[in-house]
C-alpha cells in the first residue's frame, strides 16, 4: 500500500457510491432507461481512476466526459463500456475518437459535417449523439416550436445520410429540472414536449435512434420519463443534491471526506493578530490551531471567518483568513488538540457533520464547485469496507 503525507488528504467511500448507486437504480426502470454516470473532471474530484472501472463492476456500461482527454483516460483505466463525450472535440480527431470507440456529442449540424469530412478522410466513422437545444441555450440545434422541431429532425436525416458518421442518437439538457417553482416546472415539461417531438419527426422520417435522452441528475430523480433511454447521473451519484434545498426521493451519502491535521497549536493573549489583513484580533485568551490547507488545495479563502472545521466531534471556528496552503482555527475549548490532531473539513466526526452542500452555501456556490475544486494537490485515499483500497497522488 503506498504512503501519503498526512498533511491533508480527501477519502473517497467507494461503500457510499455503491450505495448511491442501488439507490439511483430504484428511481430508474432500467429495462427501459439505462443509467449512464457521469464521469466528468476526475468523477468531479472523486478520481475517475478508482471510480469508473468500481462502476463498471457494478454492471455500468455507460459513461460520460466532457472531452477527449477524459474518455482516453477512461480508456487507459480498462473501461471496455461506451463513453460519450458531452462537450466539444476538434474535428481533427476523429481518427482518435474512432479508434478508441468513443461517441462524440455533435454541438451543431454543421459541426457534425465536418467531424464527418475528418473521419471519412481518416477512412473511418465516427458515432455522434446530436444536440438538441429546447431552452438550455448552450449547444446543440435550436427547437422551440413545430416548424424548428421538423427542420431539427431533417437535419437528423440528413446527418443519418452522411459518410463518415453515425447518427447513433439525439440529447437535450435540462436547465431547471433542478428548481421546484411552478415555472421552472413548466419549463422543464416544455422541454421534454419539444425533445420527444423532434424524436416522433425523426422516427416519422425513418431513421432509426439507438438513443435518445434527456434526463440529467435532477430530471433522473423529480422527471424520469421512460422514454429517455438514458438517464445522465452525476452530482447525485456522488451523494450531493443538484440544489440544496430539494428533497430527495432516495437516501445519499457523500462520498468524499476531505481531512487534515493539526500542524502546530499556539497560544494567542488579547490583542494578537492573526493571518493576513489582521482580519481577527483576540479579544481574549486563546488557543489557535493551524491546519495546512488553503485555497491552492480548494478550500476557498471566501470562507475566511465564515466556516469552521471539526476536531474532536466539536465546531472550530476560522480565524483569520485563509491562506494559499494554511489556515487557522479557534480551539480554544476544545480539549486535547495537539500536532497531527486529525480535521474534517467536510463529512462527519461525532455528532456533527459539514457537508460540501455546506460549505457552498456560505461562499454563495454549488456543492459542484466544492468537490471539482478540491485540487490534486491533496492525494485520494480510496476506501472500500473500512479499509484503505488505494492512495492516489496526483504529484
Amino acid at each position: 500500500m503506498k504512503e501519503f503525507l498526512k498533511r491533508a488528504w480527501a477519502e473517497i467511500h467507494l461503500d457510499r457510491l455503491e450505495d448511491n448507486l442501488s439507490q439511483l437504480r430504484s428511481l430508474t426502470d432500467e429495462s427501459r432507461t439505462q443509467i449512464a454516470c457521469v464521469v466528468k473532471a476526475n468523477a468531479y474530484g472523486h478520481d475517475d481512476e478508482n471510480i469508473a472501472p468500481f462502476l463498471e463492476g457494478l454492471g455500468i456500461s455507460f459513461f460520460a466526459v466532457s472531452n477527449i482527454k477524459e474518455a482516453e483516460n477512461l480508456r487507459k483505466y480498462g473501461v471496455k463500456g461506451e463513453i460519450l463525450i458531452l462537450g466539444y472535440t476538434p474535428p481533427e480527431y476523429a481518427r482518435e475518437l474512432a479508434e478508441h470507440d468513443i461517441i462524440q456529442a455533435a454541438v451543431s449540424a454543421e459541426y457534425a459535417y465536418e467531424l464527418a469530412e475528418r473521419a471519412a478522410e481518416c477512412g473511418c466513422t465516427v458515432r455522434i449523439h446530436l444536440a438538441l437545444d429546447t431552452g438550455m441555450g448552450r449547444i446543440g440545434i435550436c427547437a422551440s416550436d413545430d416548424a424548428s422541431c421538423i427542420k431539427a429532425a431533417e437535419a437528423a436525416k440528413k446527418l443519418s445520410l452522411t459518410e463518415g458518421i453515425i447518427l447513433d442518437g439525439v440529447f437535450t439538457h435540462y436547465a431547471s429540472a433542478d428548481s421546484t417553482d411552478e415555472e421552472d416546472i413548466r419549463y422543464t415539461d416544455e422541454q421534454t414536449r419539444i425533445f420527444f417531438r423532434i424524436c416522433d419527426y425523426i422516427s416519422e422520417l425513418g431513421v432509426t435512434l439507438r438513443h435518445r435522452h434527456c434526463l440529467n441528475s435532477a430530471g433522473g430523480a423529480f422527471h424520469y420519463d421512460s422514454r429517455s433511454t438514458l438517464v445522465r447521473f452525476g452530482i447525485m451519484l456522488y451523494g450531493l443534491k443538484p440544489d440544496r434545498s430539494l428533497e430527495m426521493p432516495c437516501r445519499l451519502s457523500p462520498v468524499m471526506d476531505l481531512k487534515a491535521a493539526v500542524s502546530y497549536v499556539k497560544p494567542l493573549k488579547k490583542g494578537d493578530c492573526v493571518s493576513y489583513g489582521r482580519t481577527f484580533t483576540a479579544e481574549r485568551y486563546m488557543i489557535a490551531a493551524t491546519i495546512p490547507i488553503g485555497y491552492a488545495d480548494g478550500y476557498a479563502r471566501s470562507l475566511s471567518g465564515k466556516g469552521y472545521v471539526l476536531i474532536n466531534g466539536r465546531k472550530a471556528p476560522i480565524i483569520g483568513r485563509i491562506c494559499m496552503d494554511q489556515m487557522m482555527a479557534d480551539v480554544t475549548d476544545i480539549p486535547d488538540v495537539h500536532e497531527g490532531t486529525e480535521v474534517t473539513l467536510i463529512g462527519r466526526d461525532g455528532s456533527e457533520t459539514i457537508t460540501a452542500d455546506d460549505l457552498a452555501e456560505l461562499y454563495g456556490t454549488i456543492g459542484y464547485e466544492v468537490v471539482c475544486g478540491i485540487s490534486k494537490r491533496i492525494p485520494r485515499v480510496i476506501c472500500r469496507n473500512g479499509e484503505i483500497a488505494d492512495v492516489v497522488e496526483y504529484y
